[in-house]
Formats: structure tokens, C-alpha cells, sequence
């Protein structure tokens, strides 16, 4: 019971994440992004919430939903945040973004496929 619950958090923490995060990248590697994984990690959220449904109650789903999704916020905006400050105080940070962006769709990419 406790391995199920461990891995219905973490399968909403992950397709969320990948929901969430897809604003943050430049228009050419969003639409890269897009295609290939906005869609299946709004897939993967909606069949794990179902999942989630299907095992355990609807409270505990909507806690955890809710839980998760105002969490990953919060972290998201305070890294936004940082990221923001740290690029007006170095200049390195905004050369480094694409590259970062690139090697980020690339790693994911490589995991979905093989």
C-alpha cells in the first residue's frame, strides 16, 4: 500500500512538473516540447489521477492533487524567481539557458525512446 501511494505521487509530480514547466522554454524548443511531451505528460496526469481513483479514495485523491499541484508552484516560482535574479546579475546565465534547454528535451527524449 505504501509502494502505491509512494508511486501515485511521484507520477503526479512528474507529468505536473512537465505540464508546468513548458511555458519556460523558448518558442522553437517549445514547440519541440510540445509535441513530444507536453501532451503525453497531460496524458499521464489525467490516467494517473484515474489510477489514483481506481485505488484509492476520492479524498485522498484530491488532497494529493492539490498537495502536489500547489507545491510544484511554489517551487517553480521561487526557481523562476532566482533564475530571473541570477540572469540580470550574470551574464553567463542566459547563454547558458539553451543549452540547457537542448540537453534537457535531448535527455528526455533519449529516456522515452530507449
Amino acid at each position: 500500500m505504501i509502494v502505491d501511494i509512494i508511486l501515485f505521487e511521484l507520477f503526479l509530480i512528474w507529468s505536473y512538473l512537465f505540464f508546468l514547466i513548458k511555458n519556460s522554454f523558448s518558442n522553437m524548443d517549445n514547440v519541440i516540447f510540445k509535441i513530444f511531451i507536453s501532451n503525453i505528460s497531460i496524458l499521464t496526469f489525467v490516467i494517473t489521477i484515474i489510477m489514483g481513483l481506481m485505488k484509492f479514495d476520492l479524498f485522498f485523491v484530491l488532497i494529493s492533487v492539490s498537495i502536489v499541484m500547489f507545491s510544484i508552484n511554489i517551487v517553480y516560482d521561487h526557481v523562476k524567481k532566482r533564475y530571473y535574479s541570477y540572469s540580470k546579475k550574470y551574464y553567463f546565465v542566459d547563454k547558458i539557458k539553451p543549452v540547457l534547454d537542448f540537453a534537457f528535451i535531448a535527455f528526455i527524449s533519449f529516456n522515452i525512446y530507449y
